[in-house]
């Protein structure tokens, strides 16, 4: 993925300006909880933040480098007794993602935290996988939910989805029937802002290389592939992987959390999170659930520099010498009660 930052100068990707950049933004939102994917320098991010009063843990992706970590202020919250789960997808044939839920208990209230942290598969044209992984790490978060009922639940991630999508209508609505939307477009990532190699915003567009067509698409076999009367694409296997089983009856897909965007509750999707040479949109986001306890709502939430003027800069994508991620942080201040 590296000619995804081919227009941006070698110094702004160097990792220690970008951790220095990174280090300055933390200290200045100053968060209680921290959830950070692609990190790939997980000792040298460790060190620093503990010297910042943040205790973590760190998944790396199977045979990489880099993966989630989660960080939380150890004078704010400690971890509950078992409270660490990884979800290595590849333990599931779905990839080579990686997620981690933790339980916090709050040390100034009789409060816990359920807290997920996920980057869901970029490959655009892998609908099921993508629905697939999201379902596996709800599925875990409400199991959990149902052992620790005063927690309250917050996943932060990359889910590598456009807002109304069908994979965010799923996680919003609690259910998707998969075959009324076509398994290519799931994550709508065609269909949000991007732009080419000039910078020029285009509607609707989302560049990929001719090469990688064929790669991105990676058809399954046609084998038990009937698509007779089924333009949107899915195969059994293809349900089979999404459903987590062989269709019986059902072609729906559903959680039991009643999750809500902190972001779209306080007054919309961000226009985007993540800028570069193929793609401008939205796809990183703050999930929230209530509990049988205490009471959980976002009361603000951190706008990103405006489009316009990131396009006017002198690096007009991300990262650049202000922004040292090559995503858009993504910050709520949520009212406990």
């Amino acid at each position: 993925m590296q000619d995804l930052y081919t227009t941006v100068p070698w110094k702004y990707m160097d990792w220690s300006h970008r951790l220095d950049g990174i280090l300055h933004e933390i200290k200045l939102v100053d968060p209680d909880v921290l959830c950070l994917q692609e990190v790939d320098a997980f000792d040298e991010m460790e060190r620093a933040l503990a010297a910042l009063g943040y205790k973590g843990s760190f998944l790396s992706r199977r045979g990489l480098p880099e993966g989630c970590a989660t960080f939380w202020k150890s004078s704010k919250f400690h971890q509950a007794t078992g409270g660490e789960h990884h979800i290595d997808f590849a333990n599931h044939d779905l990839k080579q993602n990686v997620a981690l839920i933790h339980v916090l208990q709050s040390k100034e209230a009789n409060w816990r935290l359920l807290l997920g942290n996920i980057h869901v598969l970029f490959n655009p044209k892998r609908g099921d996988i993508k629905l697939a992984q999201v379902r596996v790490l709800l599925g875990k978060v409400a199991a959990l939910q149902q052992k620790h009922r005063t927690a309250s639940v917050v996943i932060c991630g990359d889910f590598n989805s456009a807002p109304g999508s069908p994979l965010y209508e799923y996680v919003l609505r609690g259910e998707l029937d998969c075959l009324a939307h076509d398994r290519r477009y799931i994550s709508g990532q065609v269909e949000g802002l991007a732009h080419g190699v000039e910078h020029k915003p285009v509607r609707n567009q989302f560049h990929l290389p001719p090469q990688e067509q064929e790669q991105e698409e990676e058809k399954t076999p046609p084998k038990n592939s009937k698509r007779k009367g089924n333009p949107n694409k899915w195969s059994s296997e293809n349900l089979r992987i999404a459903l987590g089983m062989l269709p019986q009856g059902t072609t729906k897909i559903t959680h039991s959390l009643k999750l809500h965007s902190a972001y779209d509750t306080v007054g919309g999707e961000p226009a985007y999170t993540s800028a570069h040479r193929r793609f401008v949109g939205t796809v990183d986001y703050i999930w929230y659930a209530q509990s049988e306890g205490a009471s959980i709502r976002p009361l603000s939430c951190l706008l990103p520099l405006k489009y316009e003027s990131l396009m006017n800069s002198s690096v007009p994508c991300l990262p650049n010498r202000h922004w040292p991620s090559d995503h858009m942080s993504i910050v709520s201040d949520f009212l406990v009660c």
